[in-house]
């Protein structure tokens, strides 16, 4: 059995919005692909990375940013360990195109350790720390948040020059998919098919099947049962109907596909994850939900996100200034330095640039 206790999910997805995180213990032993951007923490234990270009051994403390549409497969490197990994998804189809631009091309899946890739290392894990810690206040800020995620896009991006002219002009095309995407969004309790909503706005089903592939990444069969999921979320934690019921009520086919869909966007069976919440999201006398909090194991393996955050604010071949904590540690690479009082009464460090040592 894992342990539910330790198990925690800020969903995003109840609220419409792009972020989410997530910890647990969980070991997927199949392969997942989705239209979100991954990052995941390990937090305790090891874990087996599997993807279509390499696989690899993520050692606690180690991170993993697994691009969209990556094919993947993550799980504990032997039955018995007792892994905890954080994972973090940022949702591209909860933001519009404006926001995210052509995340296809935008990211790469790689590893990131403290002797691999070690600058985005330290600066994703940083922001993981801030997450971390905005969550164990329960402030969960939105503008402080979104901060946060877009910091964590730019840094897993591939980095090249993306302007704002160069997204796509709003055509007919994209008008179109936005027509089906509202349609579905509408009617996705009901009885739904290609064929219908293909009918519904004048297209041919050939056509509209290539609108969602396009726009979506995924075929429209997937991508209308993650809607149905995602929807039926508040419905399932409030816990008082049964997951059958929900499903079908969802325009699920059976409560047999539910589970499964479920459990491929969330790596837990539906039971379970609402068993965990509702050790954390009870009813008070006047009937309002309460929030979903950190209990104090999963603050503990958060803690040293918090404590020991380590930023980088300036490197070049010389030095590197790096943030640890409440320290400013100043690393010189090479070259001769001066130190001088500064005319606000601080200390100036000045590296002198000769032929020497810049050939």
């Amino acid at each position: 059995m894992q342990n539910m206790d330790l198990y925690y999910d800020f969903s995003g997805q109840k609220f419409g919005y792009p972020l989410s995180l997530s910890i647990n213990g969980f070991s997927r032993n199949i392969f997942s692909r989705q239209s979100s951007l991954e990052i995941s923490y390990v937090l305790k234990g090891e874990y087996e990375a599997v993807t279509t270009q390499f696989s690899c051994v993520l050692k606690e403390r180690d991170l993993i940013v697994i691009a969209p549409y990556d094919i993947h497969m993550l799980h504990k490197k032997s039955p018995n360990d007792p892994g905890i990994i954080l994972t973090i998804h940022i949702d591209f189809s909860r933001m519009t195109d404006a926001m995210s631009g052509n995340v296809h091309t935008r990211f790469n899946t790689a590893v990131c350790t403290q002797t691999r890739n070690r600058e985005s290392y330290l600066q994703l894990r940083n922001i993981i720390g801030k997450l971390a810690a905005e969550l164990m206040t329960e402030r969960n800020d939105l503008y402080y948040m979104n901060v946060l995620m877009m910091e964590m896009l730019y840094i897993a991006s591939s980095k090249e020059s993306f302007s704002v002219d160069d997204l796509p002009l709003h055509t007919d095309y994209h008008e179109n998919y936005m027509k089906a995407i509202k349609y579905i969004d509408s009617h996705y309790k009901e009885d739904l098919t290609l064929g219908k909503i293909a009918k519904q706005l004048s297209f041919s089903p050939s056509y509209t099947s290539k609108l969602m592939k396009r726009f979506t990444g995924i075929p429209f069969v997937k991508y209308l049962a993650y809607v149905r999921i995602r929807a039926s979320l508040e419905t399932l934690l409030e816990g008082r109907e049964s997951i059958e019921k929900i499903a079908l009520d969802y325009g699920m086919p059976s409560p047999k596909a539910y589970t499964e869909v479920f459990r491929e966007l969330y790596g837990i069976v539906p039971s379970a994850y609402r068993k965990q919440f509702q050790k954390n999201m009870k009813y008070s006398e006047g009937e309002e939900n309460q929030k979903m909090v950190l209990n104090q194991e999963q603050k503990n393996l958060l803690l040293h996100l918090v404590e020991g955050r380590e930023e980088i604010l300036y490197e070049n071949e010389q030095l590197s200034v790096q943030q640890k904590g409440d320290d400013l540690l100043v690393n010189i690479k090479n070259g001769p330095i001066q130190i001088k009082s500064a005319p606000e009464g601080g200390m100036e460090l000045k590296i002198s640039k000769n032929e020497s040592f810049f050939p």
